[in-house]
């Protein structure tokens, strides 16, 4: 309960201030009175931080501190004694806040005070206070005076960094209040006497300095916005010669030269004035040479000294250009740390004297500020994917939408024309599937047993006829047969001759056996004979392999692929084709299209005024995308098969025309693309009819 009160009151306080920063930064913009608006901010910042008192300090033209505004009290006559216009200590303080230009925390502990009066006080009654001091800027960067806050000494470490954070930003509505006069009122302060007056000089530098502005932002290009800083920048200042460069993340490419609509980067001053230029946007410094490099670093000096021997200017001048955070806390009193984005550098040159920095210190602020804006502003505008694009269809959207009255209206009609388009207009429906196309007439030409091709008659695109020898084959199994009958045979006649012999010469009693004898060996031999016979017969005509069409050989390279082959059985040989004949396209349609194409057949045979029962198929090979041929589908397998990848599929043929084929184009087994033509339905349905199927499938919703 004690931390979300705490976590409450935190929050309160933080609204409380932003409320107080938002009145202030208003009340600068607004009011012409200094007076009012000092009193006002220095009652704002006691009141808001709690602290005895604040304090504007003025710095005079002798560098003397002033006090001009105060609000609240001292604590004691210790902080009153301290806090006197003529403390030589506390204005030494304030001086020093002025020169470092930086917010300071002092303790009235360091200060030493011998009047006689806080001598008679106790020391119980002089608690020690502290001091805050920031320092007041106005509009070329110079510090003026200082902002000062009393508040008591017993704060802790945090507390006080917040209360100097908060003195910070308190301390820059000081620095808008006289940018608005400056920017409402180009005038100039009298020397020595503190009221104003208007010179025509001034005038005309303020009319310069606005044309500057002006013309630096009238482009977002990023080249034109450099010609336009060098150009301007050049008049503004008085220089001889202004140049601009673009840091593309290693070096600083020199981009525009005032007077010089070209240039040329591979020349030795430009060279040498880019390495000049990645020298100070590296290291984020601005070099002002007047004579000496002295005060530069070595490496970086003899890059500028080899420019100057170059160009023989005796003022340079090389400013780098970065987008910066702002240095100041923001209104949860929390710094900032972003990365600063390099864009560039600008390089000033005079030939003719010595110009120091300090004599345009105010222009060169403002011609750095401004394009600083306009580089950066180029260069996002430049990021913006297809650019060049969009700005070439900018006429087309302020056509359409150039209110959001035409843009809803226009919304309106396109989805209502495109609903109507979707229901009403009647669109093809055309299922894509694979294909191969093959002629019509073709056979494969297989072994009838096994053996060794001995002899191939033909080559690959050779037309053959019907009937015609292609192979001949050598079976060594059948040949031992033959010999192992051959000498079979002429065993029994051997012996059959023998048997003759003897008969011949043999007693009555031999006789009988041999004449037995001789007529088994006589059978013997004349079946031998007629098996071998047989054999003959059958080797003869296995040998040779024939053509069973007319047609041409598809086979690849026969010569060399069935030379000397070993074969069996129903081992397919060769392939021939009738090329010149008609050919057909079988088509793969896979099950989830299939009904779509029955429904076309069925519809089609069962319109009386159409010719024929097919449906139209438009079809591209893949040796010729380019082509499109047309066909017929009039037949679908009933059974699927199923494809290498595991998907069933149907087999469907479709007629192709001759006329349409080029014969010399064709390759049997050429893969095709097929979109074969389903009727006529809404084009929601022909868009769509994916996701209606899966989802009719899947989900049950129709």
């Amino acid at each position: 309960m004690s931390t979300q009160t705490e976590s409450q009151k935190a929050e309160r306080i933080k609204e409380e201030v932003r409320q107080v920063v938002r009145r202030l930064t208003e009340l600068s913009q607004t009011t012409d009175d200094f007076d009012k608006f000092c009193s006002e901010v220095l009652g704002s910042l006691v009141e808001i931080t709690g602290a005895h008192g604040a304090l504007f300090w003025q710095i005079t033209g002798e560098g003397i501190p002033r006090l001009t505004h105060h609000s609240g009290r001292a604590p004691h006559d210790r902080a009153r004694a301290i806090l006197k216009p003529d403390n030589e200590q506390h204005n030494r303080a304030i001086l020093d806040v002025i020169r470092e230009k930086n917010t300071v925390s002092l303790t009235s502990e360091s200060f030493t005070v011998d009047t006689e009066e806080s001598k008679a006080k106790t020391t119980g009654n002089q608690l020690p206070f502290l001091m805050m001091l920031a320092p007041v800027f106005n509009r070329q960067e110079d510090a003026v005076g200082t902002v000062e806050l009393i508040q008591r000494g017993e704060v802790s470490p945090q507390a006080k960094e917040g209360y100097l954070r908060f003195l910070t930003r308190i301390a820059t509505l000081f620095q808008r209040w006289h940018q608005r006069q400056e920017v409402a009122q180009p005038t100039a302060t009298a020397p020595g006497q503190g009221i104003v007056v208007a010179t025509p000089q001034r005038g005309a530098k303020w009319n310069e300095k606005m044309e500057f502005v002006s013309e630096v932002h009238r482009s977002i290009d990023f080249k034109e916005t450099a010609y336009a800083i060098a150009n301007e920048s050049r008049r503004v200042l008085n220089a001889d010669r202004v140049s601009v460069g673009r840091w593309n993340g290693k070096r600083c490419k020199i981009l525009a030269i005032s007077s010089q609509d070209r240039f040329d980067n591979r020349a030795n001053v430009v060279r040498k004035l880019s390495k000049v230029a990645t020298a100070s946007v590296g290291a984020d410094s601005t070099f002002w040479i007047t004579g000496s490099t002295d005060h530069v670093a070595p490496e970086v000096a003899t890059k500028i000294n080899d420019y100057l021997d170059e160009s023989h200017c005796r003022t340079l001048a090389v400013i780098p250009l970065a987008v910066r955070p702002p240095d100041v806390p923001d209104l949860d009193m929390n710094k900032r740390s972003k990365r600063v984005r390099k864009l560039g550098a600008i390089v000033l040159e005079y030939f003719d004297e010595d110009v120091s920095e300090q004599a345009v210190a105010e222009d060169v602020h403002l011609i750095v500020e401004q394009s600083q804006l306009a580089l950066e502003n180029s260069r996002k505008h430049g990021e913006i994917f297809m650019q060049p694009v969009f700005k070439k269809l900018g006429w087309l959207q302020q056509t359409l939408f150039g209110d959001h009255r035409k843009k809803t209206l226009f919304g309106l009609f396109v989805l209502t024309a495109l609903t109507l388009a979707m229901i009403f207009v009647p669109w093809e429906l055309k299922m894509g599937v694979d294909g191969i196309l093959q002629p019509e007439q073709r056979r494969h030409v297989y072994a009838t047993s096994k053996g060794i091709i001995k002899q191939v008659n033909f080559r690959d695109n050779e037309k053959v006829s019907q009937g015609q020898v292609l192979l001949t084959m050598v079976d060594y199994d059948r040949e031992q047969g033959l010999k192992r009958l051959e000498l079979e045979r002429d065993r029994i006649e051997a012996q059959a001759r023998e048997t003759y012999a003897l008969l011949q010469e043999a007693d009555p009693d031999e006789e009988i056996r041999l004449e037995a004898q001789y007529s088994s060996q006589k059978e013997q031999y004349e079946f031998t004979v007629k098996m071998l016979a047989a054999e003959e017969a059958v080797m003869g005509e296995v040998l040779e392999v024939r053509a069973p069409i007319d047609g041409t050989i598809v086979t690849w390279n026969p010569q060399q692929r069935l030379q000397d082959l070993p074969v069996s059985p129903n081992q397919t040989l060769v392939s021939i084709s009738q090329i010149d004949g008609q050919w057909q396209l079988e088509v793969k349609i896979p099950h989830i299209k299939v009904g779509y194409v029955e429904r076309a057949l069925e519809t089609a045979r069962e319109d009386d005024d159409k010719d024929s029962d097919a449906i139209p198929v438009k079809f591209a090979l893949s040796t010729n995308p380019s082509k499109t041929y047309s066909g017929e589908l009039s037949k679908v397998s009933i059974r699927p098969f199923t494809d290498d990848s595991g998907i069933q599929k149907y087999r469907g043929f479709v007629k192709v025309d001759a006329e349409d084929l080029d014969v010399n184009e064709l390759r049997p087994g050429a893969g095709a693309t097929v979109k074969i033509h389903c009727g006529k339905v809404p084009l929601y349905r022909a868009c769509l009819h994916q996701i209606i199927d899966w989802c009719q499938t899947n989900l049950w919703l129709f």
